[in-house]
């Protein structure tokens, strides 16, 4: 599913306006992404939890050049369903 037809849903789900339901898309994305740099998990109940995974910096061999690079450190979402999701999921 692309973010139009999440949109159209989401507008239809509610009947709010889709302006809306972009501002609401975008504080939760900045919800979780601030969430996550700070590595705090984040819990939505029925649904599941994001998990701040962060990997550190290495030293990597690009195998096309031989050149050694320092990969910078990143963090990365886990996500882990909840029990009613995966009922539901199971269910349909």
């Amino acid at each position: 599913m692309d973010y139009k037809s999440f949109r159209t849903r989401l507008t239809a789900l509610t009947g709010r306006q889709p302006a809306d339901i972009d501002a609401l898309t975008e504080a939760l994305a900045m919800i979780i992404h601030d969430s996550a740099a700070d590595l705090d998990s984040i819990a939505i109940p029925t649904f599941g939890t994001f998990v701040p995974l962060k990997h550190r910096e290495e030293v990597r061999t690009d195998f096309s050049t031989g050149k050694r690079m320092l990969v910078p450190p990143e963090i990365t979402l886990e996500f882990k369903p909840g029990a009613m999701l995966l009922k539901r999921l199971r269910n349909e």
